[in-house]
């Protein structure tokens, strides 16, 4: 039960970030320095629970071609093995190309974009919000949600200042909880 939890919480979390259907824009991540960092709190909605899972990423390594962004997590107290993904610096920032999209298993079809103000903490941030409804399919099921997701220029590496999905299985809310630099 736990696993099969696990499984849909990162998958309810994570298709939301790499299946946003935005425009190709200028690569935020061509300004982050090791050490940069931003954390989420992700809430997910399931069976009549809430689970958390807390998110760091954190710049480290960089150079001219491209960063390395580790991400760590924690789901249920316990901490999740890390991963390390590359951003390449050469290319426009396309937040589409990882992912189930990538892999021809999803499509997202814009409903609606806008601005708005989200306060974190002390600090207001000027956002964009593009919405959405995200079709994929997780092995041989398919899975639908709608998303929408607010980005501010103000907020280190991806931009991401919240983000809400709605799926038949699981509910989830992801709000940056805060950001810096360790170095």
């Amino acid at each position: 039960m736990r696993t099969c939890l696990l499984a849909l919480t990162v998958f309810a979390f994570l298709v939301p970030l790499v299946s946003l259907g935005q425009e190709k824009t200028e690569n935020p991540y061509k300004t982050a320095k090791v050490g940069d960092y931003v954390t989420y709190k992700a809430t997910t909605a399931f069976g009549g629970k809430d689970i958390e899972i807390t998110m760091k990423q954190i710049v480290t390594a960089q150079d001219d071609k491209e960063v390395a962004v580790k991400i760590t997590s924690i789901f249920m107290g316990q901490e999740l093995p890390a991963q390390t993904t590359k951003i390449d610096l050469s290319k426009p920032f396309d937040i589409t190309s990882a992912g189930l999209l990538a892999k021809n298993q999803g499509k997202f079809e814009k409903t609606g974009e806008g601005k708005e103000k989200i306060k974190v903490g002390d600090t207001t941030y000027e956002c964009h919000w593009i919405s959405g409804k995200v079709v994929a399919d997780l092995k041989g099921k398919k899975i639908e949600s709608d998303v929408k997701i607010w980005t501010s220029k103000s907020v280190p590496l991806s931009g991401m200042v919240k983000m809400e999905t709605k799926a038949t299985f699981a509910n989830v809310k992801l709000e940056l909880s805060g950001s810096g630099s360790e170095k």
